[in-house]
This record gives structure tokens, sequence and C-alpha cells, in this order.
């Protein structure tokens, strides 16, 4: 009878245990795609989310669907109305800089140590990377998504080889209005570009292992969203947040470049 009883016990906390692991990896799911679409611009910002259309668009309950919100709202990528709903924040040009800020004080950092440590191999696998680049450059209407993350892996490789990725993580986890209007940007065909001229100035500088010479084209190449923005302001104004108590409208949109809510599975 105690057997019986062990077993039971065992048995109800291996269900509990696996009841717990598939809620967990629900509310993961949830947040990971619609972080995603959300970063990519697949959800146009300052959209309503309708948390009962993304539970029946994901089949799951309003829980993993309410947990992954507020995950998000942590992170700055959606806005908690009370009485409101829920909506795609919008591209927050004080967060930008502070995305910004935050990622040239540590590359700056990581291309010294890999400035220190880099071999040819590194180098090769960096032009390898920019012959990809270049390809998508001269075809000039492939999907920017796949050029940002060519650009993304290309810094990369600096983090790896030095053994930072966790600083490359870290990163990435909280520049989600960096991101987004470095997407912006590169719809523009000049600016990718020039995008791939300035990595092409950065493998030169680390060829010759001319630290200043690096760091400077870095700086340059970060900063080169302070000329862009101006432009990408007066080209989608209704994607950037203007004050902390802007209102959401959700204004027609006839670009495709931006799913409706409905299409982003």
């Amino acid at each position: 009878m105690l057997e019986l009883y062990k077993g039971t016990i065992s048995a109800s906390v291996d269900g509990q245990e696996e009841a717990s692991r598939q809620g967990e990896s629900t509310d993961n799911n949830a947040y990971q795609l619609l972080r995603e679409k959300i970063l990519d611009l697949h959800l146009r910002p300052g959209i309503n989310l309708s948390i009962r259309d993304i539970c029946d668009l994901l089949n799951i309950g309003r829980t993993p669907v309410r947990d992954a919100l507020i995950r998000l709202e942590q992170e700055d990528l959606v806005t908690l109305l009370p009485q409101r709903g829920t909506r795609v924040s919008k591209i927050d040009l004080d967060r930008v800089e502070q995305e910004r800020f935050l990622r040239l004080a540590v590359e700056e950092e990581v291309m010294k140590l890999f400035m220190a440590c880099h071999t040819p191999t590194d180098l090769v696998e960096l032009r390898n990377n920019l012959m990809e680049q270049k390809a998508f450059a001269d075809m000039g209407n492939g999907d920017v998504r796949k050029f940002l993350h060519m650009d993304d892996e290309f810094h990369k490789i600096f983090y790896r080889v030095t053994d930072r990725l966790f600083s490359f993580q870290t990163i990435n986890n909280v520049g989600g209005h960096f991101r987004r209007i470095r997407l912006l940007s590169c719809r523009e065909a000049q600016n990718i570009k020039e995008i791939v001229a300035q990595h092409e100035e950065i493998i030169l500088a680390l060829q010759t292992r001319d630290t200043k010479e690096m760091l400077y084209v870095l700086q340059k190449h970060l900063f080169k969203l302070d000329r862009d923005k101006k432009e990408l302001i007066k080209k989608y104004p209704s994607l950037f947040k203007r004050n902390i108590n802007e209102d959401y409208v959700n204004i027609p949109w006839n670009d495709d470049f931006f799913e409706t809510f409905q299409s982003f599975l």
C-alpha cells in the first residue's frame, strides 16, 4: 500500500513538473514569436495587439500571452494601457541613444581585444561575410531583414573570437529600439552600401593593426544613424514616439513591409 502511495505521489510530481515545463515552453514560445515580429518590424510600431487574437492565432490560453506581453513591456517593446489594450511601442529616440551608447561602450573594448588576438582565419571569416553583404547590396531588391542579420553576424564574430558572446546577447536583449531604427535605415539602398563600405574599412584597419583607425570607423559606423534618423522621422513620422504622453493612432498603412496583425504568422 505504501509503495502504491509513493508511486501515486511520484507520478503526480512528475506530471506537475511536465506540465510546468510545457507551461514555460508555451510562455517562451509566445514571447519569442512576438518579440521577433516586433524587432523585425513585421508588427508596426503603434499597432494595437489583441490578446484574444494572439490566443486564437497561437492556439494558447490567455495566461501565457499576458506573461509574454509583460516581459515585452519590461523591454519597452509593448505598452500596456489600462482600459485601452496593448500596443507595440513606437520607436523612442531617447531609448535609441541609450542603447547605442551601451553598444558602443562595449564594442570598442571588444574590438581592442579582437585587434590583439585575431588570426588570419578570423579575417577570412569577416571577408566571407562581407562578400555576402556586397552581393546583397548589388542585388538591390532583397529583404533588408536578411541584410540586417548579415550585419549582426559580422559584428558577432568579434564577440565570439574574444569570448564575449554574453555581452553580445545582453546588448541584443536590451537593444530593441536601436535594432528597429537600424532596420528602417536599411530600407534605403544607399545606406546599405555605406554600411558595407564601413565594414570594409574596419577589416582594412584590422589587417594593418591600426587601432586608432578601427575605433574611428566603428564610431562613424554606429553614429551614422544621427544623420539617417532625420530622414526616417520625416518619412515614417507615425512610427516614432514624440512625447511620453503621446496617444497612439492607427493610421491607414499601405506599406507591405509591415504586415497586418492577422497575417504576421
